[in-house]
């Protein structure tokens, strides 16, 4: 999808990198998808869900990303070793 993700041994992953986290966040609600919107800047935290749920969070963020969603450029964030 074009989006970085950062490793993480958890039930959640950062997503992202947006130029406005919050309109992202935004219009995955309005598409019923609930996303945290924490951690660092440009990112936004997903939850694994059941494979419905990630069914529908996938579409929704294509959906979003299809619109036009301004991303950030540059490095991201890594996990250290």
């Amino acid at each position: 999808m074009g989006v970085g993700v950062v490793p993480s041994d958890a039930n959640f992953c950062l997503f992202g990198r947006f130029a406005d986290r919050h309109d992202v966040w935004q219009r995955l609600l309005d598409r019923g998808v609930l996303v945290r919107e924490t951690g660092p800047a440009g990112y936004l935290r997903v939850s694994a869900g059941t494979e419905e749920e990630m069914e529908r969070f996938y579409a929704a963020l294509a959906e979003v990303l299809a619109e036009g969603a301004p991303r950030l450029e540059g490095p991201g964030l890594e996990r250290k070793p």
